[in-house]
């Protein structure tokens, strides 16, 4: 390693010991130390002589005996066992064919079956999940002693419900965040979702895959983080460093020796792999990085790693259709093989501050790398689930009835029906191609098309996807709907036995004003029941 690089990497590394990330809430746990143990016999006859203040319920699932040490033991006795909680407060619940339920509530749970009986890739606090044996037994005794007491820790999440696109009147949309959690600590609500803090342990999948940024990762915040980057590449440059490589990392995946053999390194550890999204990923590009690794180990979740990989996708799709190699960002799970791509084009660093809204980081990153680069494609093509797009309506069906304007989360559709000609306009930065636009239009017209589009004015403009003469009212002659509305209206109705006569049909093509006063005069509609003095 030169001593300029030496010196250049060991004062912008300095900069991340200086770091203090913005203060979030705390989330408290209460255990006593009540464990609830179940599995084979031969393993629950180990567990009986703990250490106070450990106190043991077991139940052998491979039997109904209960010739096990003295203590508190049950008989499964052909019931199921359902648990739920998290440390300090587990219910578990023993439920026969009838459907009787005996419940417990204890502190931990300790599961020694082959298979974790919760399925979530990460297990909920104070659930351990171990193959129990002589040798082992000390090590899993204190595993549990670990738990008694009082603890604390971060709140990992901010959820914004006024840009979450879960659902709309019913319909769902947006279910990312739900399918990605690997601790399952995200449900639905209906309209909105609910995350349970209690166990919610900081895997930030669901934030890398929130397409609206409703869900952030609050410790660090994305601010935080990107600005810590801005400046360490920022000292990194001064000092005479060049094609600085940023390496996302855990603290269990970094392996030192690899400062030795990489001399233009950075390395960024973080809480978990997978809270780290496009955002970042292009903004440290825009902040000078030549490369960006995803340093991924055996520990992430199979799921948070799939999420990843998605996105790295997108992002290299967006690399590309800047002219840029999408090498410059990648996964590396086998560190031996890892080279250090050599960059075609150098990308003069960004000198703005790091947003704290996701999309508003992407959008900044990809403006500047479109100004350092060639600018010769407008857009590109993304693969299927990107959180951009554009959407298209089929102007012979569409009858302008405002359904996917009243559906959309992100204000990327606005009805123009305040204008003289009844209008849908489309602003395409604010499209999350969240789908609810496509579920909720009764006419089956709107389609979607994922897309990024670089140039910063197009993207924001308004443009019109579908347009509609005024129906004026026969009656008063005051415009109130569509022409293709009312066409498709009298079109269905025609054969109804309450629209027989024309005078019924051309109350269809009345303002509601004048609609309520024919029907009130027509005798044959009122059935000459009405009396407008009583």
């Amino acid at each position: 390693m030169t001593m300029n690089s030496s010196s250049a990497r060991n004062k912008a590394l300095s900069t991340i010991e200086q770091f203090s990330p913005q203060a979030t809430s705390l989330i408290s746990y209460q255990s006593n130390g009540r464990v609830f143990i179940f599995g084979p016999d031969t393993e629950l006859s180990l567990c009986h002589d703990f250490a106070s203040p450990l106190t043991l319920i077991r139940i052998p699932v491979s039997s109904t005996s209960s010739d096990l040490a003295a203590g508190e033991v049950y008989s499964l006795d052909q019931r199921q066992i359902l648990i739920e909680g998290y440390l300090g407060d587990f219910i578990v619940q023993l439920v026969d064919e009838r459907d009787n339920i005996e419940k417990l509530q204890v502190d931990i749970i300790l599961d020694l079956n082959s298979e974790p009986l919760i399925k979530h890739q990460i297990l909920p606090p104070g659930y351990l999940h171990r193959k129990l044996d002589s040798k082992n037994l000390a090590e899993i005794e204190n595993e549990l002693l670990d738990m008694v007491g009082e603890f604390e820790k971060p709140k990992f999440f901010k959820y914004n419900p006024d840009i979450c696109a879960h659902s709309v009147n019913g319909i769902i949309g947006c279910t990312n965040c739900i399918d990605a959690c690997p601790a399952g600590a995200i449900t639905s609500l209906g309209e909105k979702i609910e995350v349970m803090p209690f166990l919610c342990q900081g895997g930030g999948t669901c934030a890398t895959v929130c397409p609206s940024g409703a869900i952030q990762y609050a410790y660090p915040g994305l601010a935080d983080i990107g600005n810590q980057i801005y400046k360490m590449l920022k000292i990194y440059r001064e000092q005479g460093g060049e094609q600085a490589i940023v390496m996302f990392h855990t603290e269990e995946s970094f392996p030192e020796s690899l400062m030795n053999q990489q001399e233009t390194l950075l390395p960024i550890q973080v809480e978990e792999l997978a809270a780290v999204g496009m955002d970042l990923c292009l903004s440290s590009l825009a902040y000078g990085a030549s490369q960006v690794v995803f340093l991924a180990n055996d520990e992430i979740p199979e799921l948070s790693l799939e999420k990843l990989t998605q996105h790295l996708d997108w992002v290299k799709a967006m690399l590309s259709g800047l002219g840029l190699n999408p090498l410059r960002a990648s996964i590396q799970q086998d560190i031996s093989n890892f080279t250090p791509y050599q960059p075609e084009k150098t990308i003069e660093a960004a000198l703005y501050s790091m947003p704290d809204e996701k999309r508003r980081a992407i959008y900044q990153a990809l403006d500047h790398l479109y100004q350092q680069t060639d600018g010769e494609n407008e857009a590109v093509d993304l693969p299927a689930g990107a959180p951009f797009g554009s959407v298209t309506i089929d102007e012979k069906t569409c009858t302008l009835c405002m359904a996917c304007v009243g559906a959309c989360p992100g204000k990327a559709l606005q009805d123009g029906s305040n204008r003289e000609t009844p209008e849908v306009f489309f602003i395409e930065s604010n499209c999350i191609q969240c789908g609810l636009c496509v579920q909720t239009c009764p006419e089956q017209a709107v389609t979607l098309t994922p897309r990024i589009v670089f140039d910063r004015e197009i993207r924001n403009r308004s443009r019109v996807l579908n347009q509609d003469s005024p129906f004026a009212c026969i009656s008063c002659g005051k415009p109130f709907a569509s022409t293709s509305v009312i066409h498709k209206i009298t079109d269905k109705l025609k054969d109804h036995y309450m629209f027989k006569t024309t005078r019924a049909m051309d109350r269809l093509k009345m303002c509601e004003d004048c609609r309520v006063v024919d029907i009130v005069q027509d005798p044959t509609a009122m059935k000459g029941n009405f009396d407008p003095l009583h």
